[in-house]
């Protein structure tokens, strides 16, 4: 399925910004390279998340598996275009599932480990979804039944194929799959045909925004490649180069910050999810790794620890970071003490991504604060073409739209390119509002231009109320909507107040009904029985006699932030 414009597609190929090749293409050829080299690592406790032996793959083996698991997909009927959800920590097989649907031109909506029954069904229905590869439990939750479930209450949803060596008769094996030789007697032009094109999706991953219920984000093989070439400049990895994949490989930070450049550049992909500080340290001790990427709050806490100057004894020698303005502390001593450079990255599902290299900021103080204007105007950048070729971007008022050219006058970054996506899965409403009159991506995050050549762009904070959880964003409608059900509660708002460890936790503001009295407690417990994912239950509970709304009765949250900041305060005091 392709969904972007057939001109768009014209433009960015014409200009050699896109090209003919897939993500399985890019494989193919790491594998004709270098068929023995050792590719893809499983974390060390994979026995303990999934069952079954921690797995090491060569290229010539990933090939032989993901062409074996296709063909197993396609005799179970999927066909091109069909949806797959996939439910998979970092392990083999989650590569493996991703690899053979697309080889057989179908499409993976891979979701976190943490999604329970709520979002799932939200994604299966969206994507008329033709089944699920999940796991029977995982962290001592049930996978298995919810998988179930959703195969009651879909009915073209007919697959459940469970990865590890925890199974079930209701389920098919994915290690049997891998284990028959389906593929034998089969000519080498056998996928000819049937496998996704380059401008063919293949993901459809899910994002949290302002609106009450995830959205579905289609991505082609081009948009994935545009973005992992933006990530292979700013952290600069060469050829051959090994990679950590410490965060799930389910979005932008795993699949465009860490497969896709692992596929781009034929390294080996160690695998680590969830965070396991034992396994982690024994993977950058041992694996002799280049790049991984950690977030900002852990990267601050092990820079003050003892373990930091392990580090300087490691293989690492760049650690990419995100979401957050990044400490200019921080990464002058990562710089200076370990000599491993902190590249800062702003990005999300939709496709933005700026990054602040060492190429483009030596500056460590400079790299912690700004970004490149990547597709300013009249903006000069010492960096290829084929890397930021295409994209545009600028500034508009959040309230007039009109575009700022001023400096240090803060704006709504808006963005364009071979990058961005071309629309929300079958939202054409949400689509529309999230584009201007002129085709440009408005990201609902707030930058102003800086630098005296006016090249840099600074990061002042969001203009959306999108609270980012230790990098899960969560939706606050979505909490209202769900808290509300509670019988209990009249009228209710969730806001985020800071966490020096996660970035955020959720705060809802409440409204009783009359006579009635709610806790904390009792709103995570109705949360619960609705099978909603833990993250993004409530942790502060205020109670209020009405909430504060404005002219046309929409609720101020602003103001309920600042009435929490308030008590904050107080507390610390």
């Amino acid at each position: 399925m392709i969904p972007v414009p057939q001109e768009q597609i014209q433009e960015f190929t014409r200009n050699g910004w896109w090209g003919n090749e897939t993500i399985i293409d890019l494989l193919l050829k790491n594998t004709a390279a270098t068929p023995d080299a050792e590719a893809v690592a499983d974390p060390y406790n994979r026995p303990a998340l999934i069952g079954g032996e921690a797995k090491r793959l060569t290229y010539s083996q990933i090939v032989r598996c993901m062409d074996r698991l296709a063909i197993h997909f396609e005799r179970l009927g999927i066909r091109k275009d069909d949806v797959i959800l996939v439910q998979l920590p970092n392990v083999v097989d989650a590569l493996l599932t991703y690899f053979a649907i697309a080889r057989i031109g179908g499409i993976s909506s891979p979701l976190a480990m943490v999604a329970r029954a709520r979002e799932m069904e939200h994604a299966a229905r969206l994507t008329d979804a033709v089944g699920i590869v999940t796991v029977k439990e995982f962290g001592g939750y049930d996978h298995l039944g919810l998988a179930k479930g959703l195969r009651k209450t879909n009915p073209g949803f007919r697959h459940i194929v469970l990865a590890g060596d925890k199974l079930d008769e209701s389920a098919l094996s994915l290690e049997q799959m891998l284990s028959e030789e389906v593929e034998s007697g089969l000519g080498p032009d056998y996928f000819e045909g049937r496998q996704s094109g380059p401008n063919d999706i293949f993901t459809i991953c899910w994002t949290s925004g302002t609106e009450a219920d995830p959205k579905g984000v289609p991505r082609t093989h081009n948009h994935w490649i545009s973005i992992a070439r933006l990530v292979v400049e700013g952290v600069l990895i060469e050829k051959g180069y090994n990679i950590h994949g410490t965060f799930p490989v389910i979005n932008m930070a795993g699949i465009g910050g860490l497969m896709v450049p692992w596929v781009m550049t034929g390294g080996r992909f160690v695998l680590h999810h969830p965070f396991d500080v034992e396994v982690f340290m024994g993977q950058i001790m041992k694996e002799d790794l280049y790049y991984t990427l950690m977030p900002p709050a852990l990267l601050d806490t092990l820079a003050k620890s003892e373990q930091a100057l392990a580090f300087a004894k490691t293989s690492i020698k760049a650690i990419a970071s995100g979401s957050v303005p990044l400490s200019p502390w921080m990464v002058k001593y990562y710089q200076d003490k370990l000599g491993i450079s902190i590249v800062n990255f702003f990005a999300s599902n939709e496709g933005i991504a700026l990054f602040s290299g060492p190429r483009l900021f030596p500056s460590p103080e400079d790299r912690a604060s700004y970004f490149p204007r990547f597709g300013g105007k009249g903006v000069t950048l010492n960096i290829s073409d084929l890397v930021i070729g295409g994209l545009d971007s600028c500034l508009v008022h959040t309230e007039t739209g009109e575009v700022i050219d001023e400096t240090g006058v803060a704006g709504e970054l808006c963005f364009k390119g071979p990058t961005i996506f071309s629309g929300y899965w079958k939202r054409d409403d949400l689509t529309a509002n999230a584009f201007n009159e002129n085709g440009y991506y408005l990201s609902g995050d707030l930058f102003s231009i800086e630098g005296e050549k006016r090249d840099k762009y600074l990061f002042h904070g969001r203009c959306k109320d999108l609270i980012i959880r230790g990098g899960y964003n969560i939706s606050p409608e979505e909490v209202e909507t769900i808290v509300f059900g509670h019988p209990k509660i009249q009228e209710v708002a969730a806001v985020g107040y800071p966490d020096e460890r996660l970035g955020e936790r959720t705060c809802v503001f409440v409204v009783a009904k009359p006579n009635e009295t709610i806790t904390l407690e009792e709103i995570v417990a109705f949360l619960d029985e609705q099978g909603v994912a833990k993250y993004k239950y409530p942790e502060r509970l205020e109670t209020v006699d009405a909430l504060p709304r404005n002219a046309v009765n929409k609720v101020l949250r602003r103001t309920l932030r600042d009435i929490l900041n308030d008590k904050l305060k107080a507390e610390a005091n």
